[in-house]
This record gives C-alpha cells, sequence and structure tokens, in this order.
C-alpha cells in the first residue's frame, strides 16, 4: 500500500471521527450533571429537627432523600425515572413535604408529597416555569414565584413575561395569581409565620407582600445587600439567614458567605469563614444552629457540596455526615461524554487538515487545505453578522467559532510552510 494510499485511509478516519464528534456534540444535550453523583443545591430540616431534606445526584438522576439527623441513615422518598426532583421543603406538621419536579426542558413545576411512599401530587402546571415556593403556616397553600414556561426557555431580551407571585391549595386546587409586575428579579420567597406576609428578594434587598390586601406594604426587614442568595426566615421571624457576595479568592473568584440579621435591629453578622461559596441555609426548631450546604469545589462544575452546621453565633462549622449512595463504577455514555468536548474537537480538526496539507502537498498544492480552513472561517464570521440581526446570542457563538478557525488556520499555514521546506517539492 502506498503512502498516498495510508495518508487517504487516515484522512477518511480522522474525518469520520472529526463529523461524529462534532454531530453529537450538536444533537446531546448532556450537561455536566448527566452522570454526576452528589448531592443537589439545597436542604431542609424537619420541624422537629430530627430530618434533613435534600436532593441527590445518583449516576445524573436527581432524587429526593430522607436523612435521619441521629443516625445518619439515608432514603429515597420521591423516586422517578423520569424526572428530576430537587428544593424539598417541609410541611408544617413535618409529614409531608413540597418539591421541584422537572423534565428535561429545565422547567420546574410543584409536587407535594403528603408521606414518604406516597403517591404525589401535581400542583403546579407545565405552562409555569417556578423558581422558589413556601407552604402557608397552617399547611393548606403553597405560594410561589413563577413565570410562562415559553418565556423561561428564551434567550435573555427575547422574553416577553416576567415572574409573579402564584397560589394554590394544597390540594391542587383553586389557582390564583397575586400579583401582575412581570418581574425581572424576584427569588428568594418567605412567609411569616402568621401567614399574613410575603417576603421577596428583587436585587435591591426584600420586598414585603402583603397577602389579605394585595400591596407592596413598607418593608420591615431593611439593612440588606442589594443583592442577597437564598434569603430564609427564622420560624419565629426574629432572624433572617441569607447568603451574599464577600470579597474574592486569590485568583479572583467571588466568595459567598453566609450571614445572620437581626429583623428587628437590621444588624447583620457573618457566620462562615469559608472562603469559596455556601448556599441554602436551613434554620434547626429547637437549637441555636442552621445547617448549609458548603462547595468545597466553587466555582467548578459539577458542585461538590458538603452538608455542615453551624452555630447562630459564628464558628463551630461541623459536618453532617450521611449514609450517601454510591455511583456506579463504570458509565459507557459518561465515558463518551468526557471524551466528546472541546479539546478534542480541536485536535481533530488539527489533524484533519494537517493530514491533508501532507496529502495535497504530493499534488504541488501543499496550500489548500490552509485556504479552505480560511474560508470556513470567513463563512463562519459572514453567518456571525447575518444571525446578529436576529439571534445576538446565536452572533456571539458564531463569532468565536470563527475566531477558532482563524487561529487553526494560522497555525495550519505555518505547519504548510514548515512541512513545505522539511520535505521539499514534491516530485
Amino acid at each position: 500500500m502506498g503512502k498516498k494510499s495510508i495518508l487517504l485511509i487516515l484522512i477518511g478516519i480522522v474525518t469520520l471521527l472529526f463529523a461524529g464528534t462534532v454531530t453529537y456534540s450538536l444533537m446531546n444535550s448532556s450537561t455536566v450533571y448527566n452522570h454526576h453523583t452528589g448531592l443537589g443545591a439545597s436542604i431542609d430540616i424537619s420541624p422537629d429537627d430530627e430530618q434533613l431534606a435534600f436532593s441527590y445526584y445518583l449516576n445524573g438522576r436527581e432524587s429526593i432523600y430522607l436523612g435521619n439527623l441521629e443516625n445518619g441513615s439515608t432514603e429515597e422518598v420521591a423516586p422517578s425515572d423520569t424526572a428530576q426532583h430537587s428544593h424539598p421543603e417541609f410541611s408544617p406538621d413535618g409529614e409531608g413535604m413540597i418539591y421541584f419536579a422537572s423534565q428535561g426542558d429545565g422547567v420546574h413545576t410543584v409536587d407535594y408529597l403528603s408521606a414518604p411512599g406516597e403517591e404525589p401530587l401535581k400542583l403546579t402546571s407545565d405552562d409555569l416555569h417556578v423558581f422558589d415556593a413556601v407552604i402557608s403556616p397552617d399547611g393548606n397553600i403553597v405560594y410561589y414565584i413563577a413565570m410562562p414556561a415559553d418565556d423561561f426557555n428564551q434567550p435573555p431580551g427575547k422574553q416577553e413575561n416576567g415572574s409573579d407571585i402564584h397560589r394554590i391549595g394544597i390540594d391542587g386546587e383553586s389557582h390564583e395569581k397575586l400579583t401582575d409586575k412581570d418581574a425581572y428579579d424576584m427569588n428568594g420567597l418567605n412567609i411569616s409565620n402568621d401567614g399574613e406576609a410575603l417576603y421577596y428578594a428583587d436585587g435591591s434587598g426584600m420586598t414585603r407582600y402583603d397577602i389579605e390586601s394585595g400591596t407592596e406594604a413598607d418593608n420591615d426587614i431593611t439593612g440588606l445587600p442589594d443583592y442577597v442568595y437564598h434569603p430564609t426566615l427564622s420560624q419565629d421571624g426574629e432572624q433572617l439567614a441569607y447568603v451574599a457576595q464577600e470579597g474574592e479568592s486569590d485568583n479572583g473568584t467571588y466568595i459567598y458567605e453566609l450571614f445572620l440579621m437581626n429583623t428587628e435591629s437590621g444588624e447583620s453578622e457573618r457566620l462562615t469563614d469559608y472562603n469559596a461559596s455556601v448556599t441554602s441555609p436551613a434554620f434547626f426548631t429547637n437549637s441555636n444552629r442552621l445547617a448549609l450546604l458548603a462547595e468545597e469545589n466553587w466555582p467548578s462544575e459539577p458542585s461538590e457540596f458538603e452538608l455542615m452546621t453551624i452555630s447562630e453565633n459564628g464558628g463551630d462549622l461541623t459536618r453532617i455526615d450521611m449514609a450517601l449512595p454510591e455511583g456506579g463504577s463504570f458509565q459507557f455514555w459518561a465515558m463518551i461524554d468526557r471524551m466528546v468536548n472541546t479539546v478534542t474537537m480541536m485536535v481533530l480538526y488539527l489533524l484533519m487538515f494537517g493530514l491533508s496539507i501532507a496529502y495535497m502537498h504530493m499534488h504541488n498544492r501543499t496550500y489548500l487545505p490552509v485556504i479552505i480552513s480560511a474560508v470556513l472561517a470567513g463563512l463562519t464570521l459572514i453567518g456571525a453578522f447575518i444571525a446578529a440581526a436576529s439571534d445576538p446570542w446565536m452572533a456571539i457563538g458564531l463569532t468565536m467559532v470563527a475566531l477558532w478557525l482563524a487561529g487553526f488556520t494560522l497555525v495550519l499555514w505555518l505547519f504548510a510552510l514548515m512541512y513545505r521546506r522539511i520535505v521539499g517539492k514534491a516530485t
């Protein structure tokens, strides 16, 4: 078999690998969590302080678990083969809970589980994406922040509607939209211990919504930073735990720490000194402690959380040990997903055109593959300008691809120049 035949076979193999990699990358909707095993991003403490509710990924499937805070045992309470379950919150009696259910489109709906092992009841429809939800103190109503699912799935700038507050009975009846704000920033929903007011974060602190009158009254929680994350009221309403940015790490990454505010005086105290990121604070009822999730690999993904508790006075950050399930040792599709990445496509592209340069050199057309690569870069850039009129985000993506192709073309030109000088002219 001659040299030309060998090069043609190699070019064909690499081209097929490159085409397959690009096709798989475009058609595959995988995220870094598709094969992940580890804690989800939200927890809650039962009213009797005996159980911890949390979501947990097992080989990419997120489900709701209960953990015994005394002996560390765990059980899955809302299994599903299709939906992802997250953000559990106990009902006031501690027997049931609400949680988010999400299908492949990422839209969150609210399910109610009256007790472990029972059939869950779907409370909200698929045409709304729910951001936050709370149960009223009497356990009869669920309040939630949501926006139309069609708008949630639109890129920024294309959304026609924003977020509003809704409510629905725990039996799934009597849905009502309470506000008509179309808010851009509305999250961190809380309810007062008397059930008369809702609180939410809006990018400028906390806003108070009076349920009976339907008005946003003067906020009685003052002194907060403009941007707070995961604000959580204590059971008596006297304290507010929240996460806020607190400086930067040595490599420039923002640090997020846990703070505790006295809602009467407005004074806040920093509780954690984790120097990374913490999230999802939850108050214990009968002790002066909070549970939280600490993200030990911040800001990498998938997030790797630790279950922790801390005193309301700060300090004494203690790990909660739970018997968590272990993922499978080998997952074929996880291996494929790891192999199909940007670096793989870059290497295959350069190898494909590099081999083509060697082959075309035998025909005295060494620079033809370089010209083809340059044309591809130019056409991609033209496509970016065309897309800019209708889809700015696609235009940005195409521009980045064009820049990468231009860089690859330069590398290929240098390789062709060196190859021609070292090998010499074709005979």
